[in-house]
C-alpha cells in the first residue's frame, strides 16, 4: 500500500525505501534493489505520492517510530512525474 496516496497495489508496482540507522537517528533512504534490512516503506513511482509520505508522516508511521527524511529524497527522483522503481 502507498504511504502517500493509500492506493493498494503489488509490491513490484511500488517503490521501496527502508529507515536505516544513521548517527543515532532512522534515516528513509531508497532501496533500489529491495534488499536492505528493516520494514519496506513503500509508494507509488510518483513524486506526489513521495511528498504526501513525507508530508503526512507516512513513512513515521510505515516504520513504527520517528524517522528523518532528507529534504533530497523527492529531489533524486528526476525531473519527471513518474520514476521507474
Amino acid at each position: 500500500m502507498c504511504l502517500g496516496c493509500g492506493r493498494r497495489a503489488p509490491q513490484h508496482e511500488l517503490l521501496r525505501f527502508t529507515a536505516v540507522p544513521l548517527d543515532g537517528a532512522l534515516v528513509v533512504v531508497r532501496d533500489h534493489d529491495g534488499r536492505m534490512g528493516g520494514r519496506g516503506l513503500y509508494t507509488c513511482a510518483s513524486r506526489d505520492c513521495v511528498q504526501q509520505a513525507i508530508e503526512r508522516r507516512g513513512f513515521a508511521r510505515g516504520a513504527r517510530g520517528r524517522v528523518t527524511v532528507d529534504a533530497g529524497l523527492v529531489d533524486e527522483m528526476g525531473d519527471g512525474q513518474a520514476v521507474s522503481g
